[in-house]
């Protein structure tokens, strides 16, 4: 089996992206339409300067939180089951799909924190040489707050495609349980009767 060749950050992101579809699968998903909706409602919000303060505040704890569950997945299941959800390709690998998640997951809320701080920075008194396009600037500044809410809004949604795949991934792991287990009851069963077989044979030397 060849090694993948190295990816760097922005190779690792787009295949990321690639594992979710892509800007289809992104329209088509569950979580961009929770996102919209959510952040459609919010519009009383993110139509002022209050609204880095709600994602400075929020997105921290809750990259943290999200890492710290990445860690337990890589952790996750014994050694035979996560060769079991491998692949040769992966594009086909279930394993790499749930972590695809996380760090999709991960990398929109960094980038969602990161724009916040910058346009934290941007809200200032108007000078006095920009003066006559303050109509335009407060334009920019709330097309600017809707899109850094709904990248806020949709690194939220997102952790219900990771908690979802993480859900389907215990599933995965009961059933190969179970299968293992009645796999070893069979054959504690096989063993059995050999066992009797050979006492068998032993207690008649001449069969």
């Amino acid at each position: 089996m060849s090694r993948p060749s190295p990816l760097r950050t922005l190779g690792v992101l787009a295949f990321v992206w690639g594992m979710g579809g892509g800007l289809k699968g992104a329209l088509r998903s569950f979580d961009f339409w929770l996102a919209l909706v959510v952040w459609l409602l919010s519009i009383g919000l993110w139509t002022t300067p209050k609204w880095t303060d709600t994602v400075i505040s929020v997105l921290p704890n809750l990259l943290g939180f999200t890492l710290g569950g990445y860690t337990v997945f890589l952790g996750f299941g014994s050694d035979s089951f996560k060769g079991a959800i491998t692949a040769e390709s992966e594009r086909d690998s279930v394993y790499l799909s749930v972590s695809s998640a996380f760090m999709l997951f991960v990398g929109v809320q960094l980038f969602a924190l990161l724009y916040a701080l910058v346009a934290a920075s941007l809200y200032f008194t108007t000078p006095n040489c920009l003066l006559s396009f303050s109509v335009e600037l407060g334009h920019a500044a709330k097309a600017g707050g809707a899109i850094g809410y709904f990248i806020f809004c949709y690194s939220i949604a997102l952790a219900l495609r990771a908690a979802v795949r993480i859900f389907r991934l215990s599933r995965w792991y009961n059933t190969y349980l179970a299968r293992t287990r009645q796999t070893l009851t069979k054959s504690d069963r096989r063993s059995a009767r050999l066992q009797r077989r050979r006492a068998t044979r032993s207690r008649d030397p001449g069969s």
